[in-house]
This record gives C-alpha cells, sequence and structure tokens, in this order.
C-alpha cells in the first residue's frame, strides 16, 4: 500500500471524527494553527531528510515533494491538528 492512500485514510477518519464531535467547528483558527505547523513541518522535515536521519521505500512514495520531503510525511502534520481540536473540545466542553 502506498503511503499516501494510508494516510488518507487516517486523514478522511481525523475530519470525520471532527465533524461528529464538534458541531461548530472553528475552521478559521484550525486553518491558521494548521498553515502554522505546517510550515514548521516542512522546515523540519527537509533538515531530518537532509542530514540522512530519516528514510523512505521510494516504491511506497506518490513521488511528490515539498522541497526533500514527501507529501506523505505532512498527514501527520493535518491528523495531528483535527485530532487535538478534537480532543480539546470534547474536553473542555467549549461549544
Amino acid at each position: 500500500m502506498l503511503y499516501l492512500a494510508l494516510n488518507l485514510t487516517f486523514m478522511l477518519t481525523a475530519f470525520v471524527l471532527l465533524n461528529v464531535f464538534v458541531r461548530k467547528t472553528p475552521w478559521r483558527i484550525l486553518s491558521l494553527t494548521l498553515l502554522g505547523m505546517l510550515l514548521v513541518t516542512s522546515i523540519f522535515d527537509n533538515i531530518i531528510i537532509g542530514l540522512n536521519i530519516v528514510n523512505y521505500d521510494s516504491s511506497k512514495l506518490s513521488g511528490w515533494f515539498i522541497g526533500l520531503a514527501p507529501i506523505e510525511d505532512f498527514a501527520y502534520t493535518v491528523v495531528s491538528v483535527l485530532a487535538v481540536a478534537t480532543i480539546w473540545n470534547k474536553l473542555t466542553g467549549k461549544k
């Protein structure tokens, strides 16, 4: 299975859970948070890949890159932002 297909599964699940558990999703705040996190991820992923700390099986990559980082690597950031927003909202009870 390609990394991208696996990542899309988790991203879709996180998106659905966010919309099921959070009645009024704060999309503006989530978008700004996601933008910042993706920027930080792109910087540090490119550094660790450039230093050969992390390596990927190229046969399982889609072939899309941002610098040295495969696009699949950014799915973890998207899922974490969606998951943290859902959990935070559920635990604090804020609507």
